[in-house]
């Protein structure tokens, strides 16, 4: 049994309990490259398992997977139930005496979209979770796991009574390399994609998933945002004046709204530039973003950090305190011949 441990989802409000989960079923498929012709190769029936592998199962893909992975949520252009992930994921939950045979219908559909030439064959694991619970529900989950790379690792042998240590290759458990994790009644999804730089298939084209829009993700693309106004402004005492006051609208506990972040910006850079800077980000964050969005301004202090804790002192020029308590409250800068002199009030909290 999983040792008790209760994760919170990016809504504060969501409690997942996974201290009785256990893994109700599990498939191994092998999905080649389909653009190299590779083919695929389907198990007819279920995996055989041992508590211990399915100790190291919950301990090594389902935790991680809630606890490290971005929340999406499933979507498509014209139907939900027209998402083929989120479809035969339904369908499991619906009828699990079903599961092998939805299972190759999603094998199937990942090999239609592994066309890139940077991927790679190799296992795709399917395991449904029992035992879940959240906000007092009992749950289960669906977990999609595609194993694009083995590592190299040492076993020992014994031959006739003489140790010998061989290497062997297999699949290492420290790290998902692409995974996914739903859970029943709803369109959230929980991604990891560790390979996400060279190939976007898994996110875009298998799973077909969007960012969820929460007070956290919105903190980032917040942040992102900030960073980018904090850049365009030039004037040394502005820029001064924009991290004081970015200072002083996270100093309260009250969430905070996207329409204060872009008026802050506005008075700054002028609300034509803010709005281009603004929808930028909401473009690379994969967000809707109104003026209403709410924003975590914990989240959003430790993404704007560096933006505060930085001093520009003129072209190309600026000072930046390293430490997370560290304020920098005054700046004056002089000209001098061939260069300048800059003089940086900076005040730090008592015991850092």
């Amino acid at each position: 049994m999983l040792e008790s441990a209760s994760l919170f989802s990016d809504e504060i409000t969501d409690v997942i309990d996974t201290s009785k989960a256990s893994i109700s079923k599990l498939i191994v498929h092998h999905i080649g490259n389909q653009n190299r012709e590779e083919g695929y190769t389907l198990s007819p029936a279920e995996a055989q398992r041992s508590a211990t592998l399915d100790e190291l199962l919950l301990r090594s893909y389902l935790l991680p997977s809630l606890r490290l992975g971005n929340s999406y949520e499933f979507f498509h252009e014209s139907d939900l139930s027209l998402n083929t992930i989120y479809h035969f994921s339904s369908l499991i939950f619906d009828a699990p005496e079903q599961f092998n045979l939805h299972s190759q219908s999603i094998a199937k559909h990942l090999y239609s979209v592994s066309t890139h030439p940077n991927i790679g064959g190799g296992e795709f694991i399917i395991i449904l979770f029992d035992g879940l619970v959240v906000n007092d529900e009992p749950t289960q989950a669906l977990g999609f796991f595609r194993i694009e790379g083995k590592s190299d690792y040492l076993d020992v042998q014994d031959s006739d009574g003489s140790l010998s240590v061989i290497d062997r290759i297999g699949i290492s458990m420290e790290r998902i390399q692409k995974g996914a994790l739903t859970l029943s009644g709803s369109k959230q999804v929980y991604v990891i994609d560790a390979l996400g730089q060279k190939t976007k298939y898994w996110m875009n084209a298998f799973l077909k998933a969007a960012l969820s829009e929460t007070p956290k993700t919105n903190a980032k693309a917040a942040g992102d945002f900030l960073k980018a106004v904090s850049d365009q402004v030039d004037d040394v005492d502005k820029a001064l004046e924009f991290n004081q006051k970015l200072e002083a609208s996270l100093s309260g506990d009250d969430e905070l709204s996207l329409g204060q972040i872009r008026d802050l910006s506005n008075h700054f850079i002028g609300e034509a530039q803010a709005s281009e800077l603004l929808n930028d980000v909401r473009e690379q964050a994969g967000l809707d973003m109104s003026d209403s969005a709410s924003i975590d301004p914990r989240q959003l202090d430790k993404y704007t950090r560096n933006v505060r804790n930085k001093a520009r002192l003129g072209d190309g020029i600026s000072v930046i305190v390293a430490r997370d308590k560290g304020h920098i409250t005054a700046v004056d800068v002089q000209h001098t011949e061939g260069g300048l002199r800059a003089v940086v009030d900076i005040v730090l909290t008592p015991g850092e």
